[in-house]
């Protein structure tokens, strides 16, 4: 692989990253993930 494809895949690899990190503090998001945080304080029911 040359230089420019080092390059190239560094920044399709930089690009999945920021949309990942994007996606998971985005507002729409942040109701679903605190509720998911809760799950292992809750009383089992049985």
């Amino acid at each position: 692989m040359h230089a420019s494809g080092y390059v190239i895949y560094t920044v399709i690899l930089l690009l999945a990253f920021v949309s990942i990190v994007i996606w998971v503090f985005s507002k729409k998001r942040k109701a679903r993930f605190s509720k998911d945080a809760d799950i292992p304080f809750e009383e089992e029911q049985e």
